[in-house]
């Protein structure tokens, strides 16, 4: 069995090399809690391959930001969507939207977050508007994202209308997400871009992709940070990924080099510390000011507002130790209050003030780095993402982990959006040959009825044709935490029997499970760490065989496998999980 074959093919190839295979658009999006981005890359035989990134966004065409648009947007009462990314963050469409009674989407993306990390990290959720269904704001942020590429692309590509016409019909995106995401929240992607019109539902399977961010950041970064030329084969790096929420960090082994092709070392952490909790601080410490000043509540919302506004793009980026303190803008020019040090419309926050606003987080992270970096010799951090451009973070990294002979290196590029542009090479490269997946994955089991037994008292008893057993026993199929090489294949056998002669085997269908804690349960409904997953379907009519002696029918060839050639999850008669085909029937 040939099994899932990676998006841009099984091998590793370098991205500098000639496109091989048929000419084709894929697109890349990060759409970030904070922040999105989206490249692309119009793949012709034969010729060199390059990336562009989406720029000159509604709103802010005439603005440098590398491609970063607000993942933000504004419904009206009927629940539709009226503007979006920067332009929702004008003086006009905030107008508009008091005018309107508009609500503002934002931080939406932790509503996607798995409910285990959630619950960890005691998330409080921004509410939705009106209460539109989230997966009705991921697909119309994505058409959105869809929209303006369209357009960037035929301005930008010569004959752009007509190759995107030509060949939208077969376009291929890959999307990254947080290293902490799996099954469920990539179907929810898949369906989102279905309804954002990048696919059909018939083709999405194929030309739907996922990346983890930290994965996508690593492509980027070797194609264009310095750490691709000090990599040796058997040396050991690790990537943080630091983020607008999740903070992803994974440590590689060099297996070889030209094309690099690496190896993940272990499970990679994934811990909700990432900038826009930093945000959040100082609009409490912020409230905390002007509430304790007396102001009134209305000043206090109008001032909090306008002061986070500007900690987020000027004093947080620039933040980097005690030594220096920070002025904030809370008002215009003529303000000025002495209760609360404000002189000209601004605050001045000391430094150590500012430090208290970062240490959560900072020290989430320290404490989730060094857990990666237990019991190996890691010789660099390579820091990516937007926080990754904090001074401070950067920092406190270096005095935290230069100790111990690990070098904190950045890239020659900005890289709050590496992932959008490393979405793309991924997609071409397939630099990653062994993965290590997050959590354990198994299915529900029938265990022999064993009325000595201790662990079986009070569970359901059944009677089958061939004996009498006991429900809920746990099979697993994939361990978790264990690195494994992209195209090993491991298989186990199962069987399915039936009480009735004649089965209805068109929608055959077997629910697969995951274990988030550690080591290998006995028993799993109801149990701490055991979570259902999308059930794998597929019709089996003319596949089945009967078994006269038991008047039980059974399906040929049902057995599970295991196959980490990509990251893709849930096929048509395999299920795929943290690249790793799970189940598979053999038709």
């Amino acid at each position: 069995m040939n099994g899932i074959n990676a998006p841009g093919g099984n091998d590793s190839r370098s991205f500098e090399d000639p496109w091989d295979g048929p000419s084709k658009i894929v697109i890349g999006i990060d759409v970030g809690s904070t922040q999105s981005g989206v490249a692309y890359a119009f793949l012709q035989q034969g010729a060199k391959q390059s990336i562009h990134r989406v720029t000159q966004w509604p709103g802010q065409e005439s603005q440098n930001l590398h491609g970063k648009i607000p993942t933000v947007l504004w419904y009206d009462s009927t629940n539709k969507a009226v503007s979006f990314g920067a332009e929702a963050l004008t003086p006009q469409a905030e107008e508009d939207a008091e005018d309107g009674g508009w609500k503002l989407a934002k931080y939406f993306k932790l509503h996607l977050h798995p409910p285990h990390l959630t619950a960890q990290h005691g998330l409080e959720l921004e509410p939705l508007p009106f209460s539109v269904p989230l997966s009705q704001i991921y697909s119309d942020f994505l058409g959105y994202l869809l929209q303006h590429t369209q357009s960037y692309f035929e301005d930008h590509i010569i004959d752009g209308k007509r190759i995107w016409q030509q060949y939208k019909p077969t376009m291929e995106v890959v999307l990254a997400h947080p290293n902490g995401w799996g099954i469920r929240e990539q179907a929810f992607l898949r369906l989102a871009a279905v309804k954002a019109g990048f696919t059909t539902a018939s083709d999405a399977a194929t030309r739907v992709h996922f990346v983890n961010e930290a994965e996508a950041s690593v492509h980027f970064c070797a194609l264009y940070s310095d750490i691709g030329s000090q990599l040796k084969p058997g040396a050991t790096f690790a990537v943080c990924d630091a983020g607008g929420s999740t903070v992803d960090t994974t440590v590689y082994a060099v297996k070889s080099l030209n094309p690099i092709r690496l190896e993940e070392t272990r499970a990679s952490d994934c811990v909700q510390a990432g900038a826009l909790f930093i945000d959040k601080a100082a609009e409490r410490h912020l409230r905390k000011i002007l509430n304790e000043a007396g102001l009134p509540q209305e000043d206090v919302d109008e001032y909090a507002t306008r002061g986070v506004k500007d900690f987020e793009q000027h004093s947080k980026r620039a933040f980097k130790d005690v030594a220096t303190d920070q002025s904030i803008e809370i008002a215009g020019t003529r303000y000025n209050n002495t209760a609360i040090r404000a002189r000209r419309g601004r605050i001045t926050l000391q430094g150590s003030e500012v430090k208290t606003l970062f240490d959560f987080c900072a020290d989430k992270i320290l404490e989730s780095v060094n857990s990666q970096l237990e019991g190996g010799t890691v010789s660099h951090i390579l820091l990516v993402g937007g926080f990754g451009e904090s001074p401070f973070l950067r920092e406190q990294l270096k005095q935290r982990f230069g100790p111990i002979g690990c070098d904190v290196t950045t890239t020659s590029e900005r890289t709050s959006k590496a992932v959008a542009d490393g979405t793309i090479i991924w997609y071409s490269s397939n630099n990653v040959v062994k993965r290590t997946p997050w959590y354990s994955y198994g299915i529900e089991i029938l265990i022999p009825h064993d009325s000595r037994a201790k662990a079986q008292k009070g569970r359901t008893v059944i009677q089958w044709p061939t004996g009498t057993f006991v429900k809920g026993g746990w099979s697993q199929i994939t361990p978790g935490g264990i690195p494994v090489d992209c195209d090993s294949v491991s298989r186990r056998p199962y069987y399915r029997e039936y009480t009735t002669p004649n089965p209805q085997l068109n929608n055959f269908a077997e629910d697969i499970w995951c274990y988030t804690l550690k080591g290998v349960p006995q028993w799993m409904r109801f149990k701490p760490g055991v979570c259902s997953r999308p059930a794998i379907k597929q019709d089996i009519n003319q596949t089945e065989t009967i078994d006269r002696d038991h008047n039980a029918w059974v399906p040929t060839g049902m057995f599970s496998e295991r196959k980490f050639g990509s990251l893709e999850r849930g096929i048509a008669i395999a299920y795929i999980a943290e690249g790793c085909t799970l189940l598979e029937l053999k038709l």
